[in-house]
């Protein structure tokens, strides 16, 4: 497999989920409003600058990063989802259904991953 699945960045990701959930119960008393954002893809360098094995940094893009929302789009749909006080607000294109996927029919997911990731 060429490109990683990256399980630290996936891990760190679920941790935010229950952090979030947490904090929003913890805080509910106090009437602060904590909304996660779980972005698709976006126009960043994040995979261009993400370390691999050695440390070193990965030094290319992902084409999926590159067609991702703009910066822009994606700080519009955030401040839409925080205003409208979202428990939860998922942006992007088709991979916003991979949430869905994971939680109705995980074992589709599972091998719709593997089989992309094979691809690339």
């Amino acid at each position: 497999m060429d490109r990683p699945i990256r399980s630290g960045y996936c891990g760190s990701k679920h941790a935010l989920h229950g952090f979030f959930d947490v904090l929003r119960m913890e805080h509910e008393k106090d009437h602060i409003k904590v909304t996660l954002v779980a972005p698709g893809f976006v126009q960043t360098n994040i995979a261009k600058n993400a370390l691999v094995g050695d440390g070193s940094a990965r030094g290319y893009e992902d084409d999926d990063n590159a067609n991702g929302l703009t910066t822009t789009d994606f700080a519009r749909k955030m401040i839409k989802a925080i205003e409208k006080e979202r428990f939860e607000a998922y942006m992007g294109g088709k991979e916003v259904l991979g949430i869905y996927l994971k939680r109705f029919f995980p074992k589709l997911l599972h091998k719709i991953v593997l089989k992309n990731s094979a691809k690339k």
